[in-house]
C-alpha cells in the first residue's frame, strides 16, 4: 500500500499562535517538534495498516520543517521549495489514499486557529459554489487523481470542514480553536496515540471515503487587496471579474490548480 501524507504546521499539536509558525525562533523550534512527533505518529498507523511506502510533502512554508534523520525506511521526504506541485508535490494517481496532517481551516473561518488558505493574501476559493480551504484543494486534486482522502488532523474546525466535503473522513482533532491564536490543547502523549490509532483505522476501515470529484467549474480566487489582483491578472487563463476576484478555468482540476499557484505567486511579488 503507497500512502501520500502532507503535513502543515498550523493544525499540529501545541501550535497556537504564529510565533510557532515562524522560520526562527524558540517557539518555531518548539512547534516543529511537535510536527516531527504528530508525523511519527502518522506513520506508527501506516506502519501498523500494513503500508509499504510513504510519501510525506513537508508542506509549511518553505517546505524545510521536517528533519530527515530518523524517518523509517518505507518513507520518502519531499522537502524543500518551490516544487511544481507545491505543499502537494509528491501526491500520484499510484497513491492508495491520502492523509493530511496538521492542517487548518479555510480562510473567515470564526474561532478556528491559524485560519488561512494557502497565504494571507487570500480572502476566499471558491469552486463553483463551493468554498474551499487548503483541505479542500487537496482533496480535489487527489480526487481526480483517483485518490481518496481518507485523513485529516487538525483542530475541530477543520475536522468539520474536511467532514462536510467528505463524509466518513477519519479526523483526529488535537485541539479546540477558541480564537485565531487561542486553542484548548490535547497533551501530546494523548493526540499522538488518537493520531497512530485513527490512522490505521482510517487504512484497514471497510468503508473509505469516495474521491472527490470536481464538480467541472472554474475556480474563483478573491485576494485581499485590488494590487493583488493587479500583478496575478496576467497569469494567462486568468479573468479579473472584480477589484480583487479572478477567474480561472481549465479542463482539469489539476489545469485550475496550477493556474491558481501561478496566480498567488505573481501576487506574492508584491507582499
Amino acid at each position: 500500500m503507497k500512502l501520500f501524507v502532507a503535513v502543515d504546521l498550523e493544525g499540529i499539536c501545541g501550535v497556537v499562535s504564529e510565533a510557532d509558525t515562524a522560520r526562527e525562533g524558540a517557539a518555531a523550534q518548539r512547534a516543529r517538534a511537535h510536527m516531527r512527533a504528530d508525523l511519527d505518529a502518522v506513520l506508527e498507523g501506516c506502519a501498523a495498516a500494513g503500508a509499504t511506502e510513504v510519501v510525506v510533502c513537508d508542506s509549511h512554508d518553505d517546505g524545510r520543517n521536517l528533519d530527515l534523520a530518523g524517518l523509517p525506511g518505507f518513507v520518502s521526504l519531499v522537502s524543500g521549495s518551490p516544487a511544481p506541485g507545491s505543499m502537494l508535490e509528491g501526491l500520484a494517481p499510484d497513491c492508495d489514499a491520502a492523509l493530511l496532517v496538521g492542517y487548518h481551516a479555510r480562510a473567515g473561518t470564526a474561532g478556528a486557529v491559524l485560519e488561512h488558505t494557502w497565504d494571507y493574501l487570500t480572502f476566499s476559493v471558491r469552486v463553483g459554489d463551493l468554498e474551499v480551504g487548503e483541505f479542500g484543494i487537496a482533496a480535489l486534486l487527489a480526487g481526480e487523481l483517483g485518490v481518496p482522502a481518507v485523513y485529516v488532523s487538525g483542530d475541530d474546525k477543520v475536522a468539520a470542514e474536511a467532514r462536510a466535503l467528505v463524509p466518513g473522513i477519519t479526523a483526529t482533532v488535537v485541539k479546540t480553536g477558541i480564537r485565531r491564536e487561542a486553542a484548548a490543547l490535547c497533551a501530546p502523549a494523548e493526540a499522538r496515540e488518537r493520531i497512530a490509532r485513527d490512522v490505521r483505522a482510517a487504512l484497514t476501515g471497510e468503508h473509505r471515503p469516495a474521491p472527490l470529484v470536481w464538480n467541472g467549474r472554474p475556480l474563483r480566487l478573491t485576494f485581499t487587496r485590488a494590487i493583488y489582483c493587479d500583478l496575478a491578472e496576467t497569469c494567462p487563463g486568468a479573468v479579473r471579474l472584480d477589484g480583487r476576484t479572478l477567474e480561472i478555468g481549465g479542463e482539469t482540476f489539476a489545469d485550475l490548480y496550477r493556474g491558481f499557484l501561478t496566480c498567488l505567486r505573481l501576487a506574492e511579488s508584491q507582499a
